[in-house]
């Protein structure tokens, strides 16, 4: 890489910017490190084939990304939530429950608790029952 300027922010790698979205919102940093754990567990599920690791790990992510979202688009989150609910219904419901273990933990709760969209609501209940 070269040189990008004096005080600029340079991040290298794979999924940057949810990691990053997710990092900005309220106790972000645990909630990235949830996720990033998850993403790895699945990354090492070998139960799964590599086809379905892969929209696994991408319907984690729009999750992930639905929640970076909320506040603006909660359409975004409500979306990922309904995808994934269908999915982890399924295919690999262990990372259904695991994601439902994040949204209910507290540091997503700083998040989600703050939204009043009825049908996203609806919608994060839905996924968590």
């Amino acid at each position: 890489m070269g040189d990008v300027g004096a005080g600029a922010r340079v991040a290298q790698g794979d999924n940057i910017s949810w990691v990053e979205g997710v990092a900005a919102l309220p106790d972000g940093q645990l909630l990235s490190q949830q996720f990033r754990s998850l993403l790895d567990r699945i990354a090492n599920d070998m139960s799964l084939d590599e086809d379905t690791r892969e929209l696994v790990q991408d319907k984690t992510k729009a999750v992930a990304e639905g929640l970076i979202n909320a506040q603006g688009a909660p359409s975004v989150l409500r979306l990922a939530l309904l995808d994934a609910k269908a999915y982890f219904g399924n295919t690999a419901s262990w990372v259904g429950s695991s994601l439902s273990g994040i949204l209910e933990s507290e540091a997503a709760q700083k998040t989600i608790g703050t939204l009043t969209e009825a049908t996203t609501k609806a919608a994060i209940t839905s996924f968590l029952e």
